[in-house]
């Protein structure tokens, strides 16, 4: 079991999908207003996919510095 946030996993579900949404909706059937980024598109997908990869590190690198603050300053 994690100690993450109860948001954590959707927020990681929809940062894995939403990349792949846009990607096939761009190619097969370009919604209206998509077809006007062009190759945006492809940054936005693939930024949204980095904070997939990017959201769990930083969660796993705060929860540690809370942790070695807690060890270092224990409440009475």
């Amino acid at each position: 079991m994690t100690d993450s946030p109860p948001w954590v996993g959707g927020v990681m579900v929809a940062t894995l999908l939403l990349p792949a949404i846009i990607l096939i909706t761009y190619t097969l059937v370009p919604l209206p207003g998509q077809a006007r980024l062009g190759s945006g598109n492809y940054v936005f997908a693939g930024a949204v996919f980095a904070t997939n990869i990017l959201l769990p590190r930083v969660l796993r690198r705060a929860r540690r510095l809370r942790r070695a603050r807690r060890r270092a300053h224990p409440g009475p």
